[in-house]
């Protein structure tokens, strides 16, 4: 059975499966009726669609403000998955703590174009199937993603984990570190102030920027949005889950923004998997082989 682990984020779409993994940016555009560009283009119903870098270059793009246009627009980022890397029989995914609400909507909206299995699983499950092995016998999870942080505790019990506790906060992703270099960045950067926030987001991911052909480094600036990103993170951390924070032995921390944190603030006892970003869809696709 080929099982995708399928990881839908606000700021990007991670993919895991048998040889596959592959990593693009969560945006979608109707396609430009211009036949003469050279785009990548996928059809849902009828309609076509330019999905990831591609969808920079169409001027009719769709916002995924929400979890509710995650939802409704995860069929289409599917379909591309399917045009690149052919059918599924299996398809895990999963949504945060706090839209459990919402599984059922999304399985529906999955289910309209694909006849796959669809396992919907708590965002920061997914990394503790990751890392399971690597864990004591309980564990604190944090899933640092574009605009939200999933926080989980979790404790085995006989040889099964269990989620004791589940938070998701809200604006403080990966983009409050950008926000925070931006605050940071000198008046000769003025121009930076008024960037989407995409623009940024890429800027302070490369560390660069190109100003009249010219490099200009930024990694200064993102260093010390760094250090206040953790400790603003850590506090808001703290004060969500009180003394499970400092009781539990194990601390993971995951996700995109994985890369943001100044690691020591996290204590000794902090585990980053390896390529944290594709933690969550590793660990779906773990799920769902081991749930065949």
């Amino acid at each position: 059975m080929r099982v995708l682990g399928f990881d839908v984020g606000f700021g990007h779409t991670k993919i895991f499966s048998d040889g596959i993994k592959e990593k693009f940016p969560t945006q979608i555009a109707y396609a430009p009726q211009d036949q003469s560009v050279e785009l990548e283009k996928v059809n849902v119903a009828g309609t076509e669609y330019v999905i990831g870098r591609d969808a920079k270059y169409s001027q009719f793009r769709i916002e995924i403000p929400s979890a509710v246009e995650l939802i409704r627009y995860a069929p289409i980022i599917l379909r591309y998955v399917y045009v690149k890397c052919g059918e599924f029989e299996k398809v895990v995914t999963g949504l945060p703590p706090n839209c459990r609400g919402y599984v059922q909507s999304l399985i529906e909206s999955i289910k309209s174009v694909t006849n796959a299995d669809i396992m919907v699983l708590p965002q920061g499950v997914g990394i503790l199937y990751d890392v399971a092995e690597k864990v004591a016998d309980e564990a604190v999870i944090i899933d640092i993603g574009y605009n939200t942080v999933d926080c989980i505790v979790a404790e085995k019990v006989n040889d099964t984990w269990k989620k004791k506790i589940a938070r998701t906060l809200e604006n403080f992703g990966t983009m409050k570190a950008v926000e925070l270099m931006r605050d940071v960045l000198p008046g000769s950067f003025s121009m930076l102030k008024n960037w989407s926030a995409s623009r940024l987001l890429e800027t302070f991911e490369k560390g660069f920027l190109h100003i009249d052909g010219e490099r200009v480094d930024v990694t200064p600036y993102k260093k010390e949005a760094t250090v206040r990103y953790s400790e603003v993170l850590l506090s808001k951390i703290r004060q969500e889950l009180k003394d499970s924070y400092r009781d539990i032995a194990s601390v993971v921390v995951a996700g995109g923004g994985a890369y943001c944190i100044d690691r020591k603030q996290f204590g000794s006892n902090v585990l980053i998997p390896e390529e944290p970003e594709f933690s969550q869809a590793r660990g779906y696709y773990r799920a769902g082989t081991n749930d065949n």
